[in-house]
Formats: structure tokens, C-alpha cells, sequence
């Protein structure tokens, strides 16, 4: 074996490594962030501590009561759906590694379909997280009743990620369409 080959077989055992580890990070991630979001939801003290601290909502203007609970559960899992395509996008793109096919039409689609899920999830939290205080503040007396609008530095930050990632599949796409050219000319 070539020294040259000697080091793409290395390249791509630890591709292939790398791959599997993160696709345990992902299934690990996505069971974590469900169960995750149910405990919160089941208790109306971590409601308090994670969620209505998060809004600034009083809380003498919020209601805790099982259905409010069950709905906001459901609201917030709203995002979580979106992440989860993400997630399975990514299983699949880091399955497509294992394999051995790094720069395909199918690992930038699937790049891209992460992208855009981030975006859409950081899109959706202002909306989810209005949503919620509405919902929390529902059986307030009229002019307790609130509507949070919040979207945070670092909403920024993961919508920035965002767009990188969306901008390297769609580089990504153009190379393996010029490398399909390329191979079609030879």
C-alpha cells in the first residue's frame, strides 16, 4: 500500500470513528431532549424555575394547572419536532460517512436540510415561546394576561450556525455537481 492510500484508509477509519460516535450523540441527544422536555412539563415547580423565569412573567399572573401543563408541553414540542428532523438528517449524513460517501448529492442535501431545520427552530422560538406566556397567563384577571416577544443574542448565534451550514451544502452541492461534470468529460 501507498503512502498516499496508507493515509486516506487512516483519514477514513477515523471518519468512520468519528461518524459512529456522533451518531450515538444523536440518538443520546434526541432521547435526553424528550425526556428532558417531559419533566419539565411534569412539574409545576421546574415550570416556574425554567420556564416562567425565562419569560419574566410574575408569577402571581400564571396558572400551573395539569391541562396548562399538557398544552404547554405540546407547544413546546413544537421546535423540539424540528430538531428532531435535524437530528435524523444528521444520523443519516453521519451513517453516509460510515459508508464512505463524504461528498455526495445525499450528504449535501442532508447538510442542508440541518440547516435549514436550525433556522426554522430559531424562527419558531420567539412564536413558541408567545405562545407559551399566552398560554401560561391565560386565567389571569384582564390586564395581568401576558404576551412575551423575545428573541436573544443567542437565537442570533444558532441562526448565524445556521446559515454556515447552509452555506457550506450549498458549496458543497456545486463541488460535487462539478465533480460529476468532470468525471463525465474524462
Amino acid at each position: 500500500m501507498s503512502e498516499q492510500n496508507a493515509v486516506r484508509s487512516d483519514s477514513m477509519r477515523r471518519i468512520r470513528r468519528l461518524s459512529l460516535i456522533m451518531q450515538i450523540v444523536v440518538v443520546v441527544g434526541a432521547v435526553f431532549a424528550e425526556l428532558g422536555l417531559a419533566w419539565i412539563w411534569m412539574s409545576p415547580l421546574i415550570v416556574e424555575e425554567l420556564v416562567v423565569s425565562r419569560l419574566q412573567i410574575p408569577l402571581a399572573d400564571v396558572s400551573l394547572d395539569g391541562p396548562t401543563r399538557a398544552l404547554g408541553f405540546l407547544i413546546s414540542s413544537l421546535p423540539l419536532m424540528v430538531i428532531f428532523f435535524a437530528l435524523y438528517q444528521a444520523f443519516l449524513l453521519f451513517t453516509g460517512y460510515r459508508k464512505g460517501e463524504i461528498f455526495t448529492s445525499d450528504a449535501s442535501r442532508r447538510l442542508r436540510r440541518i440547516a435549514l431545520a436550525i433556522i426554522a427552530a430559531v424562527l419558531m422560538s420567539p412564536v413558541v415561546q408567545a405562545a407559551l406566556s399566552i398560554l401560561l397567563t391565560a386565567g389571569a384577571a384582564p390586564g395581568r394576561r401576558h404576551l412575551v416577544l423575545q428573541f436573544s443574542f443567542n437565537d442570533y448565534l444558532v441562526a448565524a450556525l445556521g446559515g454556515l451550514l447552509l452555506a457550506i451544502a450549498l458549496v458543497m452541492a456545486e463541488a460535487v455537481r462539478i465533480a460529476k461534470e468532470n468525471r463525465e468529460i474524462v
